[in-house]
């Protein structure tokens, strides 16, 4: 297999009011190893000043959007864009995720050391992030439940989370992202339409990304990851759409419900319990009728974060 080299990667990278400094780190990180960045901004108030910035990279360009259309349609956006490169390869990123030097190179030559029975499969590369905090069973035991197979230096996957994944440049062409979904499970729907094709989502073992996952709280030498009521409600709705629809496993959305709803209490208080029932249920009814979409109910602002 003949080696990919860098011009033949273009990376997204999608940002909402992103912490500047951090993600003048993300870009330093990500040009030496990629042909060109495409930043697609959702809807930040100082869009301007961002594209500024870099105004004298040649290879980062900023594509401002009018308003938050959320992860899946800034996705869309900028892997249309970047594939008018004509690039092997589209590396899609958060705003606030590091790559490690080499991180992308490295991936693909341990791509291209698989059989090709198997490599000739592999629609989906993902890098592999710092594990998350897993200081309880239940979320060591949803992270175990993704995995499918061993495969060398990769892990075969049901999903990986959006950031740092490597998709080939046919793949992303014939398979978009799910604009209805807004936010959250937009990469899980994503990895299940490559493996409903037959194509295989796979992760390195070796760790070259810090990628922060949501929030973090700490509580008792316990820590996990947060998320506020307005993301709550939009894990919880769209885990329902999708698994009722079986792109998703029944107990892989129990464990995610109960452990970002035990995060919300525990940040904001045994008081915020019937707050939490509310946005579950209001998530969950959305989800069965198939309400999707940018939906914002205002009881969804209350809480400490």
């Amino acid at each position: 297999m003949t080696r990919v080299t860098r011009d033949a990667v273009r990376c997204v990278v999608v940002t909402w009011k992103p912490d500047v400094e951090r993600l003048a780190a993300v870009l330093d990180a990500l040009a030496p190893q990629v042909g060109g960045i495409i930043v697609v901004d959702n809807g930040s108030e100082d869009f301007g000043a961002l594209a500024a910035r870099w105004s004298g990279h040649e290879d980062i360009e900023f594509v401002g959007l009018s308003e938050n259309r959320g992860i899946a349609a800034a996705l869309n956006v900028g892997v249309s864009r970047a594939l008018s490169k004509d690039p092997a390869w589209i590396l899609t990123m958060d705003q606030d995720t590091l790559v490690g030097e080499g991180a992308v190179a490295g991936a693909l030559e341990d791509l291209a050391a698989l059989d090709e029975s198997v490599r000739s499969r592999c629609a989906l590369v993902a890098l592999r992030p710092h594990p998350q905090p897993a200081s309880i069973w239940l979320t060591r035991y949803a992270e175990r439940l993704l995995v499918t197979g061993d495969l060398g230096a990769f892990l075969e996957r049901r999903g990986v989370i959006t950031s740092g994944n490597l998709v080939r440049a046919d793949v992303a062409r014939a398979v978009p992202y799910d604009e209805r979904l807004f936010i959250d499970q937009v990469d899980f729907d994503f990895c299940y339409s490559l493996r409903h094709r037959g194509l295989r989502v796979v992760q390195q073992k070796t760790i070259t990304m810090d990628h922060i996952l949501g929030e973090r709280y700490d509580d008792a030498a316990r820590l996990h990851p947060y998320e506020n009521a307005q993301r709550l409600y939009y894990i919880v709705r769209n885990s329902t759409y999708l698994v009722l629809r079986r792109r998703l496993l029944v107990r892989h959305y129990l464990a995610q419900v109960i452990m970002f709803c035990g995060a919300y209490v525990s940040v904001n208080g045994a008081r915020s319990t019937a707050q939490c029932a509310r946005v579950v249920a209001v998530g969950v009814v959305d989800g069965v009728l198939g309400r999707l979409g940018r939906r914002e109910y205002r009881f969804l602002a209350r809480g400490r974060r």
